[in-house]
């Protein structure tokens, strides 16, 4: 199931969220994110994640589930599980909240049962240094005027997150500004990757996302 070098993105303007993917001018969807319902409603730990990636047929063709929940104040990081369909791992998503204390970038790694092993981190090191003195301010200003109405969203953080293995080759860019997604390497699941996408959009939600921002409300 590996693909070549394509550009991923998740579209809101669905029930669900749909993962699609363009690779020599046509698009093709991968297939839809939907939240599973986990029992607890309001008082889910915020950090649990349990959703499908269902394809063609309204079949489920990979699940990600909450194996550990994480904790900004501890730095304990939060660990996903991908499946396939009969319960075979796909692979294992941890993410690890910054810490605003220690000037510490948010952290994704994703490890493939292929062997795969990539990390990434939120925003680039020199942008977060113009943001700090700069941008932190302006985007507090943005947030009062928007609260009375005077204003639109926030000055947001930086946001591209370029995906890593260990020997700093390239393998998944996230490019905030346009919300899209590169994968740069054949020999990724395509399911790994549009759970990867999904996971990721549930903390980091496009700016379409709307009310169905971390998939809506579950049923």
């Amino acid at each position: 199931m590996a693909q070549g070098r394509m550009t991923y993105n998740v579209r809101y303007g669905t029930s669900w969220p749909a993962v699609v993917r363009r690779g020599g001018g046509e698009d093709t969807a991968v297939g839809l994110l939907c939240r599973v319902p986990d029992g607890h409603g309001d008082a889910a730990h915020p950090s649990a994640r349990t959703f499908d990636l269902v394809g063609e047929g309204q079949i489920a063709i990979a699940r990600l589930t909450t194996e550990q929940t994480g904790s900004r104040v501890s730095g304990r990081p939060a660990v996903y599980r991908v499946d396939d369909p009969y319960g075979a791992p796909l692979g294992r998503i941890t993410y690890r909240r910054g810490r605003a204390l220690r000037c510490a970038r948010a952290r994704w790694t994703v490890e493939s049962v292929t062997g795969h092993s990539v990390r990434g981190f939120r925003g680039r090191l020199f942008w977060w240094a113009v943001w700090w003195p700069l941008g932190l301010p302006v985007s507090l200003v943005w947030l009062i005027l928007s609260l009375i109405g005077e204003g639109d969203d926030a000055f947001g953080k930086p946001r591209r997150v370029i995906w890593r293995d260990s020997s700093r080759r390239a393998h998944l860019v996230f490019r905030g500004v346009a919300d899209e997604y590169r994968v740069l390497d054949a020999s990724w699941d395509p399911r790994l990757v549009a759970v990867l996408l999904g996971l990721h959009q549930s903390y980091d939600p496009s700016e379409g996302g709307g009310a169905n921002s971390w998939y809506g409300v579950p049923s």
